[in-house]
Parts: C-alpha cells; structure tokens; sequence
C-alpha cells in the first residue's frame, strides 16, 4: 500500500469544499479547481466546474452536509473522495436527503481536475423530480 505524500493537502481540499458546498459559495468551490476542472453529475452530465455549481446553486435553497468521512487513494493516486449525507432544499421548498460520494481527481498542483458524484438517483427523483431541468433553462 502506497499512500500519496499529498493525501493530508487532498483531505483539506475536500473539508474545505465541504464547507464552501454548504455555504453556497460558487467562486471559492471553484477556485478549487484546475481551469480545466469539470464535474460528472449523475444528473447534469459532464459540465464545467463553474457551470455545474452554478446550476446547482440556482436549484438550491438551502443544503446541510453531515456524516462526512473523506478516503485517500491506498494505490498513491492523485485520488480521494468523500461519502456523506446530502440534506437538500430545492429552490421550490421540495427536501430530499440521500447519501452520496463525491471522488475527486487532482491535478500535480493540487488542483481538483475532474470530480464525479455517485449516487442513486431513481429516490431522488421519484420524489421531487428534476429539479436542475428549470435551473438549466433560466
């Protein structure tokens, strides 16, 4: 097992977007990422970085994050993700909670390159449908 000398420095990143995710604050989330920095959304597809959190916060109202645990690559990749508890309150009031993961790729600045969010969407959307259509088209 081989853990990345950056490990310590990719948990800071992911506390600190943590706290930017809940806090809503799109410029600082991302300043997080590399220029090139895009987002892999089960719901919005492959998007820029600053495109993707700003629909995020256009669909949003309020958002809590809880249970957060963040995993570093054992293999010494440039790889680390975290798992938590997604308590979301959409523009429109509608609430869903769902646990997901977020996995982040850095580049050799430390810059993250490409984040993919897993999780099962057919809850979600059974309950309050999809929501980033609206913000998509504004």
């Amino acid at each position: 097992m081989v853990i990345s000398s950056n490990a310590l420095a990719y948990i800071d990143v992911i506390n600190r977007y943590l706290a930017l995710l809940a806090a809503g604050d799109v410029p600082a989330i991302v300043a997080l990422f590399s220029p090139q920095g895009v987002v892999h959304s089960p719901f919005l597809g492959v998007k820029p970085a600053g495109e993707f959190f700003e629909l995020l916060k256009a669909a949003t109202r309020r958002s809590e994050l809880e249970d957060a645990e963040v995993f570093v690559s054992a293999a010494g990749s440039r790889r680390a993700s975290v798992c938590f508890t997604y308590q979301w309150e959409l523009a429109d009031g509608s609430q869903v909670s769902f646990r997901c993961v977020d996995m982040f790729d850095f580049d050799a600045q430390g810059l993250v390159e490409t984040m993919t969010i897993i999780y099962d969407t057919a809850p979600i959307r059974a309950s309050v449908g999809d929501k980033y259509r609206r913000a998509e088209t504004r």
